[in-house]
């Protein structure tokens, strides 16, 4: 697969419309194309898949979407190719994961639904900005549930990287399954794309 792929724009709003769709069955790859690029393509395609992590760029003027690719082949040998929440980024000298300031901070939840005393202030795909308690040091490490908008919590594994003023700190985090993660990158997507709806029509 080549290694700079590039949308137009009619093709990312066509993408982002399937994605909101998909965003009301939190995160599952419903959006799809059935693809047709002969025998010898979509062998190709199906060894790629095989033996490759496939994805899909979308680059703006400030932002990098990576889409996973899933392929499938039917019982027809035709082949269908499914797309998941992108992970997005931030371009610049170095790329980083686009972090989503809350203004309202997110609850994270001990397994019995009852609040931690520790607060989500920033969200990516695989990191969070972790504000403690009054005169708390922020854990190495926690195992908790964080609670989404509008959606039921799910289960994060976090150790921390670095601590910052205030009772700040950041951590990576781990999900318990693929599914989990794609429900953070579709509640993502939402929020980018409320945010910066002009980076839809500004590829470059």
């Amino acid at each position: 697969m080549a290694e700079r792929t590039v949308l137009t724009s009619d093709e990312l709003a066509f993408i982002n419309k399937l994605m909101h769709r998909a965003a009301n069955g939190h995160g599952e790859r419903t959006a799809g194309f059935r693809l047709d690029g002969g025998a010898q393509s979509n062998e190709l395609l199906l060894a790629l898949a095989t033996h490759a992590e496939l994805s899909l760029e979308a680059k703006t003027a400030e932002f990098r979407m990576s889409f996973p690719v899933q392929i499938k082949e039917d019982e027809f040998h035709s082949l269908h190719l499914h797309l998941a929440p992108p992970v997005i980024f931030e371009r610049g000298p170095i790329n980083r994961a686009w972090r989503l300031h809350l203004e309202q901070p997110l609850a994270l939840l001990k397994r019995d639904g009852e609040a931690s005393p520790l607060r989500v202030c920033e969200l990516s795909s695989h990191g969070l900005l972790v504000k403690a308690g009054s005169g708390r040091k922020p854990p190495k490490h926690f195992h908790l549930c964080l609670a989404l908008p509008d959606d039921t919590p799910l289960e994060v594994e976090a150790h921390r990287v670095r601590e910052i003023d205030d009772g700040l700190a950041a951590y990576e985090v781990e999900f318990n399954g693929e599914q989990d993660a794609e429900r953070i990158r579709s509640f993502l997507y939402r929020q980018h794309r409320r945010l910066h709806p002009e980076s839809s029509a500004d590829l470059v």
